[in-house]
């Protein structure tokens, strides 16, 4: 019911679970307590609308992290616009590239901020982290965006049964161009390989991703809940 999450674990430096299963939270309290044992923290996630009771998530010692809000759109239906054209897109099965630690702009709205002791730092390299292994893994589907040869950003995605999940749009840390150019482009340049839709989610917190996502037409769906429980230091 409940397994290990490989980044995560590897991104803390300690084993991280994820409940696949709600009913895990009736259990008895022994066994919940069994599972949960080898990890350090664990996440929840799942539908709002058909979620076990309040009470049993707060009974388990799962906390409240975050909304992601879920969304379909149409690649195709992008407006292409003169400020576009100044653009460039580089996949990285054409011409490989990374992004470094530090290259990117801060993630503030992240449902892992509420970690005791996390960092700013330590945030943000989850998700350069996660980047590198995106171009790895999927890089026909991984593209950095250019202006006057300058890095402005990237989009890395992969391939699902459901259309193209669209997972991580960063801008750098020395961007000119907003975070609307960034995904337009971006996601003109999937439709130009052939993609249709468009799936994600994102956090509740992320007001301009909510505004960029509905601005450009995205359909939305139910949205997705997260909680955390993490293991409580032992008295000294």
């Amino acid at each position: 019911m409940i397994e290990q999450h490989a980044a995560n674990t590897a991104w803390l430096g300690a084993a991280a679970g994820l409940v696949t299963d709600a009913r895990f939270f009736a259990l008895p309290a022994d066994e919940r307590n069994r599972l949960l044992a080898p990890y350090a923290i664990v996440e929840f996630k799942h539908p709002l609308a058909s979620l076990p009771p309040a009470a049993s998530l707060l009974e388990a010692g799962f906390a409240w992290a975050d909304v992601q809000i879920e969304f379909r759109i149409g690649l195709s239906r992008i407006e292409d616009t003169p400020s576009l054209q100044e653009l460039q897109v580089c996949f990285a099965d054409e011409s490989p590239f990374t992004v470094a630690d530090g290259e990117s702009r801060s993630f503030d709205e992240e449902r892992f901020v509420e970690l005791p002791g996390m960092t700013q730092e330590a945030l943000d390299r989850r998700y350069t982290t996660w980047a590198r292994q995106l171009i790895a893994e999927h890089p026909s589907t991984s593209l950095q965006i250019s202006h006057q040869s300058k890095p402005q950003g990237w989009f890395l995605s992969r391939p699902s049964d459901h259309g193209l999940n669209l997972l991580l749009a960063m801008l750098h840390r020395d961007a000119t161009i907003s975070g609307m150019l960034l995904y337009q482009k971006g996601l003109r340049a999937y439709a130009a390989r052939s993609h249709s839709l468009g799936w994600a989610g994102f956090s509740v917190r992320n007001v301009s991703v909510h505004n960029i996502y509905a601005r450009l037409g995205a359909r939305f769906t139910p949205p997705v809940g997260c909680w955390l429980w993490v293991r409580r230091a032992r008295p000294a």
